[in-house]
């Protein structure tokens, strides 16, 4: 009698539906006993309001409200970490400099950094963007300084011995050997810049998707309360899954 073997690949995704559809019907079943549609909806009642708000111009435009600071914080986050990230890991003096500021940031929650953002930019587009860089600049940094310390130094010996210059070692030997950090520390980086537009919007300024929550949180109205959230949620996936996916083809040289 013979077994079906089931791809590993196959399997995470069976596993992972089956996790989603098991959580959804908890939901479901709780929001029905519970019988308290003010506060815990249906799950049916989310998905009609999440595909009303689609339809809405209004949601839209939050959404791009939202995503102008984030876009913009979040490239600044990922070109000077990466950049001191690189430095960092080959620089005892550049890791010694920056290792207490970045201590400092990454004991401290960012939250309570926002009221002093305000006093340093108000609240417009540059301090909504610069709580995005606060919530993304330290894992970036990290992540990429520790992908470079972690190159083989056979490979610098190497090039030293080649009399290789600096620029060549960088595109030669740093950035091939690091490519796998700078990649993860631009996936983790990224994730941490969506709670940093989440928390913009909620504890700044409400102008885009903060103000859909806010709206829907002081007027009662719970599934598109839900439906919001679940946006943010079904965003933040899809930015990782295309970060993962870009970085399966940009490491595909490196093999398994």
């Amino acid at each position: 009698m013979t077994t079906l073997a089931i791809p590993r690949s196959d399997r995470r995704l069976l596993v992972g539906a089956s996790s989603l559809i098991i959580g959804i019907l908890l939901w479901e079943v709780y929001a029905r006993l519970a019988a308290d549609p003010v506060f815990i909806p249906t799950v049916g009642d989310v998905s009609v309001a999440f595909l009303q708000l689609l339809a809405e111009p209004d949601f839209w435009s939050a959404y791009a409200t939202t995503l102008e600071p984030f876009l913009i914080g979040w490239a600044a986050a990922i070109v000077l970490g990466v950049t001191l990230g690189l430095w960092m890991g080959r620089s005892t003096i550049a890791s010694g400099l920056s290792a207490p500021h970045l201590a400092f940031l990454n004991a401290l929650p960012i939250s309570t950094l926002v009221p002093v953002v305000v006093i340093v930019a108000g609240i417009d587009l540059l301090a909504r963007s610069m709580v995005v860089f606060l919530f993304a600049i330290v894992e970036v940094v990290l992540t990429t300084a520790s992908g470079v310390r972690y190159i083989d130094p056979d490979l610098f010996d190497m090039g030293r011995s080649f009399s290789l210059k600096w620029g060549k070692r960088l595109t030669r030997i740093i950035l091939p050997g690091a490519a796998a950090g700078i990649a993860a520390a631009v996936r983790v980086g990224t994730g941490r810049a969506v709670v940093g537009m989440v928390v913009m919007e909620l504890l700044l300024v409400s102008v885009g998707v903060g103000k859909l929550i806010s709206r829907y949180r002081d007027t009662f109205q719970a599934p598109r309360l839900y439906a919001v959230v679940l946006s943010l949620a079904i965003f933040a996936l899809a930015v990782q899954a295309v970060l993962r996916r870009l970085e399966q083809k940009a490491l595909i040289w490196r093999g398994d």
